[in-house]
């Protein structure tokens, strides 16, 4: 997972913050205590928050390189 790829949270995740039907989002920063195996995520959704996540609790729908194909 990198920044700018397209993601969707895993069903069973919730956050009171994220809009409602739309689990959805792309990742703005990837990072964690070990910088070499960075292992949470910030994710921005259609409703403008941004919420914190482990790397498990996403799926990439759409990797970044694949918007400029």
């Amino acid at each position: 997972m990198k920044a700018g790829d397209y993601v969707i949270v895993n069903e069973g995740v919730w956050d009171s913050t994220m809009p409602a039907g739309r689990p959805d989002g792309i990742i703005l920063e990837v990072f964690g205590p070990d910088p070499k195996n960075p292992d949470q995520v910030r994710v921005l959704f259609s409703n403008n928050a941004m919420l914190k996540f482990h790397k498990s609790q996403l799926t990439i729908i759409k990797s970044k390189e694949e918007f400029y194909l």
